[in-house]
């Protein structure tokens, strides 16, 4: 078993691509990521790193600081390889402030993490992933689906700082003000408004081969409990569907029922869970 260090983007596609797209809507983090590596320029290189086993490519991980180390929905990782994995970061001296992913394998590496690293889990998050295919019958309500246009910015700065807060993300926060600079120039944030109004955001995230990734699905407090993110979901995952991608995936927080039947009411069915721990060193 060897764990394999790889600087290219390309290269390191050509080794767990197929791996993943095995399980492509579950998979839609690590792959969208690739994707838009080839596209877009980082002041930090990504880790990426595969596993060989006789011959064959049976895991991967990568991570793009400061975010943490992702490991995927793969038919072929196995306890033995994962715990190789995280002796391999520990002895190369490999930064992990965490890890979020596939169930099973993020349990035997934060299981692996505390018995030879010293490292102590603090559990994030359980988010469920849904993909849609084919939409439900639509919301019936008053209001209309459109695209934030630069005059939006300040309020759109705004909702990510409050959606940041929402699910607990420090890093939303403080980038508040580029993420939403970003998703404005790049066309990819999108309003449900009443009477003219913005009620609800929802944004598009990350493309895989066939599917798109919807995120930032926020409503404020005094919009709330009325379906207005309910319906900017609708109708972003219609538009999406509408250019041409055979699928939509999003990620669910598990311990909000609420918002997991909303999404189900839709037309998105559950595809699998992927767990978020945080990993700080151990007092003595």
């Amino acid at each position: 078993m060897n764990i394999i260090e790889e600087s290219n983007v390309n290269r390191f596609k050509a080794e767990v691509n197929h791996l993943l797209v095995e399980r492509e809507a579950e998979n839609n983090l690590p792959l969208g990521l690739l994707r838009g590596m080839d596209q877009e320029e980082s002041s930090l290189a990504p880790y990426l790193l595969y596993i060989k086993e006789a011959g064959k490519t049976t895991c991967m991980t990568m991570r793009t600081p400061p975010h943490l180390w992702i490991l995927p929905s793969i038919s072929t990782a196995s306890k033995a390889g994962i715990e190789h994995l995280v002796q391999y970061l520990l002895d190369h001296e490999y930064d992990i402030p965490g890890v979020l992913g596939e169930e099973q394998a993020v349990e035997w590496f934060i299981e692996a993490c505390h018995s030879k690293g010293n490292l102590e889990p603090n559990l994030h998050m359980r988010q469920g992933i849904y993909k849609l295919e084919k939409l439900a019958t639509p919301p019936d309500r008053e209001g209309n689906f459109v695209r934030a246009e630069k005059s939006d910015l300040a309020l759109a700065k705004k909702w990510f700082l409050q959606y940041g807060k929402e699910v607990g993300e420090a890093h939303i926060e403080e980038q508040a003000s580029d993420l939403a600079t970003d998703m404005i120039e790049k066309e990819k944030m999108f309003f449900w408004t009443v009477n003219g109004i913005p009620v609800s955001m929802a944004c598009r995230a990350r493309e895989t081969l066939n599917g798109a990734t919807i995120n930032a699905v926020f409503t404020p407090d005094e919009h709330k409990r009325k379906g207005y993110g309910s319906l900017v979901t609708y109708h972003l995952s219609k538009y999406l569907l509408e250019k041409g991608f055979l699928f939509c995936s999003l990620y669910t927080d598990m311990d909000n029922a609420t918002s997991n039947s909303i999404y189900q009411k839709i037309g998105y069915r559950w595809v699998g869970n992927s767990i978020v721990y945080h990993l700080h060193s151990r007092k003595t």
